[in-house]
C-alpha cells in the first residue's frame, strides 16, 4: 500500500517537473475567457455600487440642506 502511494507520488512529481508549464499554459488558456467575465461582472457591480453610493450621499447632504 505505501509503495504504492510512494511511487504514484514520485511518478506525479516527475510529471509536474517535466510538463509544469505546458499544465500551467494550459490552464490559463482554458480559463482565461471565465477570469475575463468575472472580471467585467466585479467592474460592472463596482459601478453599480459606485451609482448607489453617490444617491445614498446626494441624499443625506440634500436632506441636511433641508433641515437647515
Amino acid at each position: 500500500m505505501i509503495k504504492s502511494l510512494l511511487v504514484g507520488a514520485i511518478a506525479g512529481g516527475a510529471v509536474m517537473w517535466i510538463y509544469g508549464d505546458r499544465i500551467r499554459d494550459y490552464i490559463d488558456d482554458m480559463t482565461m475567457n471565465v477570469r475575463e467575465r468575472a472580471a467585467a461582472g466585479l467592474e460592472g457591480a463596482a459601478e453599480r455600487l459606485q451609482t448607489v453610493a453617490d444617491t445614498v450621499e446626494d441624499g443625506l447632504s440634500g436632506a441636511a440642506r433641508r433641515a437647515s
